[in-house]
């Protein structure tokens, strides 16, 4: 009997491990979504695609400059970058996902092309990225912090 119950509980240990590891693959092909659903946004110049992927409470921490909290006070920073600019992203591999319970975090590496309004040749610079993502209520992920800075000294945003 004893021993009917190790195995019995083994195998339960067996098929969490299962589970969890299936549930992380979903989250991160939910986050890598997500990401393509930012850099689509960003391509059309979306500011409502954009702000879909932020928390509520996201934190902008761009180079060179002070944090910008919350989804509205982005989508204000937000107002003037897509006037001016259009954009592409070019993904430079895929992203280094961690998933640990209701929080996960990606590291990327991008090349944004930058058009500026009436230049035909982009401003182009490798960026690297680093974002925290936050599992909301309904499950979906969103991006609660998000930094970047250039690999190139003197590079203009």
């Amino acid at each position: 009997m004893k021993l009917w119950l190790v195995g019995a509980g083994l195998a339960l240990v067996a098929a969490l491990a299962v589970a969890q590891e299936v549930d992380a693959d979903a989250d991160v092909a939910a986050i890598r979504q997500l990401q393509a659903d930012w850099n689509a946004a960003v391509e059309k110049g979306s500011i409502e695609g954009y702000l879909a992927v932020l928390d509520a409470d996201v934190e902008l921490m761009p180079t060179d400059a002070p944090p910008i909290r919350g989804r509205d006070n982005y989508g204000e920073f937000l107002q003037p970058v897509f006037k001016q600019d259009r954009y592409e992203v070019e993904v430079v591999a895929p992203s280094e996902i961690e998933v640990s319970g209701d929080i996960a975090y990606a590291r990327y590496d991008y090349v944004i092309h930058r058009f500026p309004a009436g230049a035909d040749e982009p401003v182009s610079s490798r960026r690297k990225f680093l974002d925290v993502l936050r599992r909301q209520e309904d499950g979906s992920w969103r991006v609660l912090k998000h930094i970047w800075n250039y690999n190139e000294p003197g590079v203009t945003p």
